[in-house]
Parts: structure tokens; sequence; C-alpha cells
């Protein structure tokens, strides 16, 4: 009776060991990662693991061909067909051969200990082994500077990059989108391994549409993309959907034990390069950029109310979030979350409507989310040129985060010369800070 008992109990385990690994198969089809590539790699900092040549055979039969989950799905199917039994195999002699079936779930374990499923990262290796998505190596250089430890990439590559490649982003430079007429490369049909997946969200009873694509051409790896399905112009502000879905994605990512932080270039002179709407999401240390690792130890008066770091050379406007839960609905997200957007929002337009030298057209800014604030920075130029040089800096959401990228080690010294801030100062907005705190006031008295 015990052996009978035994028996049974290992069947159980037989047939739910071979159902999970024929779902692992099948997930890893279309999220493809070897996952003992860190074996005998290389670390790269920035850019990751590089796996170690002498693996590229596991590379080739996981990645590049799904080989090895097509051999995971086929030995779990003949272990449920003999555990089960099948009507078909309960005559075949090795049915009930205990070794046999020992052989196979040792293949079957083998097989499946090669596979890793991860959404992001393994569309990332895949894009990157098929040649769908291109990696710039880079390194990185600290500069401090108004007390804030700026990170500098200089990423050589960039300077063999041509203007314009199939519409994507490099991270910040590309044409901007007053100047382009290029189609837009956001639009259906999507490159299969640069498409991560679809997102929707309820907003007040309409469907807001979302697709989540790696960023082709990167610096950074797993840079990603949040676009809006429908087109809607990178000129508009962001809506509540938007907000909401944003930091559905940041809470997701902490939930995974993962740093995230989204930026969005908005306007001709932000650093913008498409069009199309999109929000991008790359990874950071644990403590964050270096803007916010600042911003982290300011004292505020009060919160639950827009401030400025005074001591930065530009107009900023930053809110102090309220601890938020990964368990909010996307209703308590979008009361918690857009009112401090919007008022920012509003500081933005304020602060461009008392510079009298401001250019004509909508206002240009750069947004910066994390989990514990929000910055708007509302933008002048495009672009700083250091004054005695041919050297142009292209600025976006990124270099007021801290985080600015050259594509060269001259570049590079001549940033040094002449300071991170200066340079976002020169394409920043002058700050009326004192001036918006004192209207609001009055409002406040008069009411």
């Amino acid at each position: 009776m015990g052996k009978l008992i035994w028996h049974e109990l290992s069947r159980y385990v037989s047939l739910t060991a071979s159902t999970y690994a024929v779902w692992a198969g099948i997930w890893a089809i279309f999220f493809r990662k070897f996952f003992w590539d860190f074996v005998g790699g290389i670390l790269r900092d920035p850019g990751g693991i590089q796996p170690n040549p002498r693996i590229s055979i596991f590379i080739t039969l996981i990645v590049r061909v799904p080989v090895i989950q097509t051999l995971t799905i086929a030995f779990g199917l003949a272990i449920i067909a003999l555990e089960w039994p099948l009507v078909s195999v309960k005559w075949i002699p090795f049915h009930r051969v205990v070794a046999v079936k020992m052989l196979l779930l040792v293949i079957q374990a083998a097989l499946s200990a090669l596979l890793y499923q991860g959404p992001i990262p393994n569309k990332y290796e895949a894009a990157l082994s098929s040649g769908d998505l291109y990696f710039f190596p880079s390194e990185t250089h600290l500069k401090e500077d108004i007390g804030i430890e700026f990170e500098i990439r200089v990423c050589p590559a960039l300077q063999k990059k041509t203007e314009q490649r199939d519409g994507q982003i490099l991270v910040s430079h590309e044409p901007s989108v007053a100047t382009t007429g290029q189609s837009d490369p956001f639009a259906p049909p999507y490159v299969p391994n640069l498409h991560v997946g679809d997102l929707s969200l309820d907003d007040e009873g309409d469907t807001v549409e979302y697709v989540v694509l790696l960023n082709k051409y990167c610096v950074v790896p797993h840079h990603f993309l949040l676009v809006t399905k429908e087109f809607h112009p990178q000129t508009s502000p962001l809506l509540p959907s938007d907000v909401v879905q944003i930091y559905q994605l940041l809470l997701a990512a902490r939930r995974a034990n993962k740093r995230l932080i989204a930026f969005y270039n908005c306007g001709i002179n932000s650093g913008a390069s498409q069009r199309h709407k999109h929000v991008q999401f790359i990874e950071v240390e644990r403590d964050g950029p270096p803007l916010e690792k600042i911003t982290r130890n300011l004292k505020i008066e009060a919160s639950g109310r827009p401030f400025a770091f005074q001591a930065l050379p530009y107009a900023n406007h930053i809110f102090r979030l309220p601890a938020l839960s990964v368990d909010s609905t996307s209703t308590q997200l979008r009361e918690t979350l857009f009112p401090p957007f919007h008022s920012l929002l509003d500081l933005v337009i304020s602060t461009v409507r008392l510079d009298p030298d401001y250019p004509s057209g909508s206002p240009s800014y750069n947004v910066i989310f994390t989990l514990e604030h929000m910055h708007l920075i509302p933008r002048r130029y495009e672009t700083y040129t250091i004054p005695g040089t041919d050297t142009v800096i292209h600025v976006n959401s990124l270099g007021y985060a801290g985080m600015m990228l050259v594509k060269s080690h001259s570049d590079l010294e001549e940033i040094k010369k002449i300071g991170p801030a200066e340079i976002l100062r020169g394409v920043g907005v002058e700050s009326v800070h004192d001036l918006q705190v004192l209207g609001s006031s009055l409002e406040t008295d008069s009411s």
C-alpha cells in the first residue's frame, strides 16, 4: 500500500513539473534568454553582462532559434502522455519502466534550467541578438557641480551614427521633431522583437490603449518606451491616463525589485525626437539619478505643495509624492497623481508667460517621474553651444536628471570646463519662483 501511495505521489509531481515545463517552454519562445549567460561573461558598466563567446551555441539555440524551448515542450508533453497516461501509450512496453521516466525527467529538467523568463530583459536580449536592436557602449564620468554629482556618458559610437535611423530614439540625440518629416516609427506593424506588449487603461469610461516598445538604438540596456496607440503629438501635455499608466509601470518595476525613472520631452525645444507621443523609461541605481539624490534630502516648508530647488540656476518645479502602493487602483492613482502634475504644469506655463523673451508657440518643457517626486523644467532652447567652440550639447530630460551624454572625450572636457549646470541654465528658463510664490500668497489673502 505504501509503495502505491508513493507511486501516485511521484506521478503527480511528475505531471506538475511537466505541465510547468510546457508552459515555461511556450513562454520562453516569446521571451528568450539563456539563463546561464553570466558564467564566464564580462560585466560591463554600462551594458550589463556580455556573454562568453564559448557559450554562443546556447545563445543560438535559445535566442536566435528556439530549439531548446521546442525540445522542452516536446519532453514535457511526452512525460504527461506517459504519466496520465493516454490510452494510446498504455500498451507501449516502456510505459511502466521507471528508468525511462527518470531519464526523460532528467533531460526535461536540464532543458528547463537553460531558460529564463522575464519580458523586458528577454525581449532586449532577443532583439539585440537578432540585430533588431543596437546597443552603443559608453563609459561614465562624474563631474560635481553646484553640489550635484553629474553623470556624463561618453559614447564615441555616436560620431558614426547617421542622423536618423528608422526614426527611433538614441536616448536624447536625434533631430528635432520640428525638422524631421519622417514617417511615424511608432505606428504598427511593430518589429516583433521590439514589441514588448500592449496596455490599456480605463479612463472614466473610455479605454486608452498603449504599446510598450524597446528603444531600437540605446546607450542604456532595457531602455523602453510607452507609446500611445492612437497618434497624439509630442507637443501635447500628458493626460491623467498617461500619468496613471506611467506610475503603474514604475510601481510594477519596484515590485520586481528594480528602480526605474520615466521622462517625457514635451515640445520642439525639449530634446524630443519623434512627433508621436511617447514616454521613456530607464533603469537607474537604487538611490536614483543624481538630481533625485539631492532632492530627496531637501527640507520643504509644507508637504502637498509644489516647491523649487533654489540652488539650481534655472526654473524648476517639484512635487514630493506621498507613499504609493502597488495595490492602488487606477482611480486612486489618478486622484493622487494628476492634481500635483497639473499644478506643476501651471507653474511651467506661468514661468514661460513671465519671460518676455520666450520663443513664440507652445511651451517646451521636460518631465521627470520617480516614485518620490515629479520634476517639471521649462525649456528655452534644445541645444547649447559652448562659447568659443563648435561643441554642441543636446539636452533632454535626462540632462536635468543629472545624466548627460556626449560623443567624444573632447566634448567631455569642454563640459567639465564650463560645468553641467551652466549648460542646463543656458537651455532652460530663468526662475521666477519668488514671484510665483508671492502671487500665490496674494491670491490666498484675497480669498
